[in-house]
Parts: C-alpha cells; sequence; structure tokens
C-alpha cells in the first residue's frame, strides 16, 4: 500500500540502492564511493536515495546494522563446545552474506560489528581458553583471545575472498583445531 514506510517498492528501492552499493565497495573503498555512482548503478535518482540515507556512511552503517541483527542470536549459545558451536553459525552467516561480510571484515578494527560480536562472546573464550590452556593469568588469557579474534578474523576474511574450494564445516573444523592443538602443544610444554 503506498505511503506505507516497508511497502514492496520501498523494499525493492533499498535492495537496488543496497545491490549497487555493495557492487561499488567491491571496487574501491567507502568513502571513493558517490551518491551519484550509487544512484546511475541503481538506476534511481538522488532525490530517492535521499529519502531513505543521509549519505554513503549511513547506508553502509544500515547495512552492518542488518547484519549485526541476525549475528546478535547465534551469540545466546552457552554450552560445550561453545567455539565450535559459535564460529559454525557465524561463518555461515557471513557466508550468506559474502559480499558485505567482506567489507566489513576489511576494516574490522573500525567495524561495529566486529566489536559488538567479539564483545559478546570474550567472556566465554575467555573462560574456553582458560580451561583448554590451563591458564589464569587475565594477561595471558587476553592475549590468547587477541590471537584468537585477529587470526578468526583473518583467516575468515581470506576465506571469503576465495574460499579454495574449503567449505563451511572444514573452515569452522580448522580453526577449532587451531585452539585444540594449541592447548594440547602447550599442556605439553607444562
Amino acid at each position: 500500500m503506498a505511503g506505507v514506510k516497508n511497502n514492496r517498492r520501498v523494499q525493492y528501492t533499498k535492495h537496488v540502492i543496497k545491490e549497487a552499493f555493495l557492487s561499488l565497495l567491491e571496487q574501491k573503498e567507502l568513502s571513493k564511493v558517490s551518491v551519484k555512482e550509487i544512484c546511475e548503478l541503481a538506476d534511481i535518482n538522488r532525490g530517492t536515495f535521499y529519502l531513505h540515507y543521509q549519505d554513503t556512511t549511513d547506508l553502509f552503517n544500515q547495512i552492518e546494522d542488518e547484519l549485526m541483527e541476525s549475528v546478535m542470536p547465534i551469540l545466546a549459545f552457552d554450552g560445550e563446545r561453545f567455539i565450535h558451536v559459535w564460529l559454525s553459525k557465524l561463518i555461515h552467516l557471513l557466508n550468506q552474506n559474502r559480499a558485505v561480510s567482506r567489507i566489513i571484515l576489511s576494516d574490522y578494527q573500525n567495524s561495529r560489528l566486529v566489536h559488538k560480536v567479539f564483545a559478546k562472546v570474550q567472556d566465554m573464550a575467555l573462560h574456553d581458553f582458560q580451561m583448554e590452556f590451563n591458564e589464569e593469568d587475565p594477561r595471558i588469557l587476553n592475549l590468547y583471545f587477541v590471537f584468537f579474534v585477529q587470526g578468526t578474523i583473518g583467516t575468515i576474511l581470506e576465506w571469503l575472498k576465495d574460499d579454495h574450494g574449503v567449505s563451511e564445516k572444514e573452515l569452522t573444523d580448522s580453526l577449532t583445531d587451531v585452539l585444540e592443538r594449541m592447548s594440547i602443544h602447550d599442556l605439553n610444554h607444562l
């Protein structure tokens, strides 16, 4: 129905704007993408763009917010093999949103999504690391967490760019295996 905020026409318009924007982001940095380019690629006028978004940064933030809304429910899991289950769900969701995920993870240090996701799992991950590595020192546990965050993001980003024929399950198993092997190696050297 006309005038309704989320009617089909509005949803379609937002979809083509986002697709055009993501396509442009594959070729250039966010700061280099113009509203004019988005409008030309989406075949809309600038007024239509500005009905929905303030600028390209606002558009990017809304796309990131939508992905964040999808990610947050997977963080509610609490149980054995938390890291494996969590990574499996996260990798699947990022793969389903491959284009935007690559962009967000490429600048992960400034990503609200990455900060929110890893902040949500930090306590549980530190607990897992404490058990896995038989470590009590919070400084060392924090270094494990930094390694986990940066290593996980880097590996997933590389996989999103070119999966090299590696499945979601293989990637999840490999990342989890690295942590388990590290803990076995650590315990063998005590």
